[in-house]
């Protein structure tokens, strides 16, 4: 019986010692995922941008000239 303290008593002291270094693995590697998402985010912002400025330069020579043209641009493509 004695033994059997002495292996319990040293598994629990080992688990005490490894958990906080788990939790810290845990939050760097944590952190880095969160990182990457918020790029991946902006970068998918951005890209959004870029695709709207693009099909806005291409309607820039178009000529406004009567109500009719406004509401059949605005109901075809909404630019």
């Amino acid at each position: 019986m004695f033994i059997f303290g002495k292996i319990k008593t040293y598994i629990i002291a080992g688990l005490a010692i490894a958990l906080p270094i788990i939790y810290v693995m845990g939050r760097v590697g944590g952190a880095a995922k969160e990182k990457n998402k918020v790029l991946k985010d902006e970068l998918e912002a951005q890209n959004k941008a870029s695709d709207f400025y693009q099909k806005m330069a291409g309607h820039e020579d178009d000529t406004l000239t009567d109500r009719n043209s406004v509401t059949d641009r605005l109901r075809n493509n909404g630019l």
